[in-house]
């Protein structure tokens, strides 16, 4: 559950896959966003996988408790949004839990933005089909996979399921 749907792509993925060129706020949120799109959908896509589903989701502006460790100033303001707009977490856990209900039935309710019998999910915050960023290819996948490998290699974490101590 992060942004499913409504993030826009990392752009410069291939060149600064670490943001450690191009840092910013909106560039760290979307390619959080981007990267779990990718990831997520390399991995529903693997032959050992094929049973599970997989769906990344954006919950939307949810009235919970986040914000109540801030200075007052801020706190104020965005408590008074959260209850002006945001919808109960109790209406958003019911979201979220939608498909898994619905799989146990044989019909996860949603349908893959790829078209495809294989892939991520993408959910909106109100439990229909979302959509994927236009920059979301396979060559994406495959550069945002080789960089995760590279990464958790780093602390001894291999994607293949294998040790790399």
């Amino acid at each position: 559950i992060l942004s499913g749907g409504v993030h826009s792509p990392y752009t410069k993925y291939e060149e600064d896959p670490e943001l450690r060129k191009n840092y910013s706020v909106k560039n760290a949120a979307d390619g959080a966003g981007f990267y779990s799109d990718l990831f997520f959908d390399k991995l529903a896509k693997q032959p050992s996988n094929q049973g599970i589903n997989f769906i990344h989701s954006a919950p939307g502006f949810v009235s919970s408790n986040w914000g109540t460790e801030m200075p007052f100033y801020l706190k104020a303001p965005v408590r008074f949004m959260q209850k002006l707009g945001g919808k109960s977490p109790s209406k958003c856990a019911s979201f979220m839990v939608e498909p898994i209900l619905q799989c146990a039935s044989g019909d996860i309710g949603l349908v893959r933005p790829s078209s495809t019998a294989q892939g991520l999910f993408i959910m909106n915050e109100d439990a229909t089909s979302g959509k994927l960023t236009k920059l979301h290819t396979e060559e994406a996948i495959e550069s945002v996979w080789d960089t995760a490998g590279k990464v958790l290699g780093k602390a001894g974490i291999a994607l293949d399921g294998t040790c790399n101590n």
